[in-house]
């Protein structure tokens, strides 16, 4: 061999590059597949909007309690209001989410939902009611 240190530093580069490719390989093939999402939009007489829906399996409740049956387990979540002139409501309302619902917040047509929605009026407000017929979207991610 007419130089070593030619000879070495290529060896090394070989080296650096097949050692790179392995762990680009490991990463991207072992990487967590994209996150799970579902979303709906809940006209304000309650019923889901199935074009403006994904991964709802069913829907239960009303009068301001919904609750929802996903293709997963949600972690996250986040609701708003809508407007819509169709809405039997309004006014001025607030909405809550819960993920995993607890117990309180359950609705007798789908027992074990995956997440609910409830919306009210200002004046209901932790009043024990949650009647309001107001449109909303969620959105939920595992």
């Amino acid at each position: 061999m007419r130089n070593p240190s030619a000879f070495k530093a290529f060896v090394n580069s070989v080296w650096s590059i097949a050692i790179v490719g392995t762990t680009i390989w490991a990463l991207t093939s072992n990487a967590a597949p994209p996150a799970t999402l579902a979303y709906a939009h809940v006209l304000g007489n309650g019923t889901l909007d199935t074009a403006n829906s994904k991964n709802v399996v069913a829907l239960g409740g009303g009068n301001g309690l919904y609750c929802f049956k996903l293709a997963f387990k949600p972690r996250n979540t986040v609701a708003t209001l809508a407007d819509d002139p169709t809405a039997p409501d309004q006014s001025v309302g607030f909405i809550k989410v819960a993920v995993p619902p607890t117990p309180t917040f359950t609705c007798s047509t789908l027992p074990q939902p995956d997440a609910v929605v409830e919306t009210g009026k200002e004046t209901s407000v932790n009043g024990g009611t949650s009647a309001g017929g107001f449109a909303f979207y969620a959105y939920w991610t595992r």
